[in-house]
């Protein structure tokens, strides 16, 4: 992913000369935020391209938005690579989407899945990473609040959609968002946790 690196630079750099007062730390966010868009860029198509081959394009959409939503808020570990998130991305989007429409999930297990989902929220979210450091803790405890609240809703809507796949993509994109901010994730992939503790 050198060539999204460069370009995310070269963008930066030629918009520099008109924001001179901006300070670096600014700039680098800036440069994260652009390499992150233009890597969704180049994996959208590739994951829907497949989804739809698979015929599966509908739920890996509805996957794809209420994963995103969660990240936004919740961030959690990322890929080193471009490859190697694209890969984890098609992996665990498709995964999800064959067990929602393989498993019929007992009202009992979902809340069990439910109440563990929730104690990691509370627990570890968010999780920040090398890159994208959470150190306001006045922000971190807000984006927790609203992983909380989020999570509330995919659950309810889990428990009382009628439709079973979706209903099972509710939850499993919660427990695929909990794995992603798990510390032992993180140790797993050699990567360390809890940034802001650092600085």
């Amino acid at each position: 992913m050198n060539i999204i690196f460069k370009l995310s630079n070269n963008i930066i750099d030629s918009i520099h000369p008109y924001i001179k007062d901006t300070s670096n730390d600014v700039l680098e966010i800036a440069k994260y935020g652009l390499n992150v868009l233009l890597m969704d860029l180049y994996k959208l198509p590739i994951v829907f391209g497949f989804s739809y081959y698979l015929g599966i394009f509908k739920d890996c959409f509805l996957s794809y938005i209420l994963f995103g939503l969660l990240r936004n808020h919740v961030h959690g570990l990322h890929m080193r690579s471009g490859r190697g998130c694209l890969f984890f991305s098609c992996i665990s989007l498709f995964s999800i989407i064959y067990i929602s429409k393989q498993v019929l999930i007992h009202w009992i297990l979902k809340m069990i899945i439910s109440l563990l989902v929730i104690y990691f929220i509370c627990k570890y979210a968010p999780a920040d990473t090398e890159e994208r450091r959470l150190l306001n803790e006045t922000t971190r405890k807000r984006k927790n609040k609203i992983y909380i609240f989020i999570g509330i809703i995919y659950i309810t809507i889990s428990f009382v959609f009628p439709n079973k796949v979706i209903s099972n993509i509710f939850l499993l994109i919660l427990v695929l968002e909990c794995i992603m901010i798990h510390p032992i994730t993180y140790k797993l992939f050699n990567r360390r946790y809890n940034n802001y503790e650092y600085f």
